[in-house]
């Protein structure tokens, strides 16, 4: 077996081997406040993310004139989890199960990119003012975080975290139960 194919067949055994025991999990036992550590470490960065094409109208009108303008663009609303809400971890070493239980998402920003004006009517003697900015900035806000609410955000955002937790605890050989409290994240009514 001194020939090149026995060398090849041996090492390609050998590989082999040591691949399929690479891929075993962990058999650690792991501690309430590890995986509490781990969540938290871990977690800080976790978001999902929707893109909102959005088309916000504003109307000012005074005695003299009306002015309007239409705002088209897209932001991207990011939705992640706040750990300070709730956070239980319990677990289970006989079954070798974590129990995860966090607060429902909620929408941690937006991030307004790609904006086009058109402004149907701003008269010399009635431009837009800082409160009609303001005011413009607020309602376009309110609207991206309403569309980003009504849409698949949140679902996403409770999935991802999911599949995120039962990979992070499969490498010690822990299965993981996610679980959301609270109630359900409503549309955000102030900008």
């Amino acid at each position: 077996m001194r020939t090149l194919p026995g060398y090849l067949c041996a090492a390609a055994v050998g590989a082999l081997g040591t691949l399929l025991w690479l891929k075993q999990p962990v058999q650690r036992e792991i501690s309430n406040d590890f995986a509490i550590t781990e969540i938290k470490r871990v977690a800080k960065a976790f978001a999902a993310e929707q893109v909102v094409a959005f088309n916000y109208k504003h109307t000012r009108s005074d005695v003299v004139s009306t002015a309007r303008v239409s705002i088209f663009g897209k932001a991207r609303a990011f939705a992640g989890f706040d750990l300070a809400k709730r956070l239980r971890v319990t677990v289970d070493q006989g079954k070798r199960r974590v129990s995860v239980e966090l607060a429902q998402p909620e929408i941690l920003g937006v991030d307004v990119f790609d904006q086009t004006y058109q402004y149907e009517k701003d008269w010399p003697w009635n431009r837009f003012s800082e409160e009609d900015r303001d005011a413009i900035a607020r309602g376009l806000r309110r609207g991206v975080l309403q569309e980003a609410a009504a849409g698949p955000l949140f679902y996403e955002a409770r999935e991802s975290m999911k599949g995120f937790l039962n990979a992070m605890f499969a490498v010690y050989g822990y299965a993981v139960n996610v679980e959301f409290g609270g109630p359900e994240p409503a549309p955000p009514t102030k900008g």
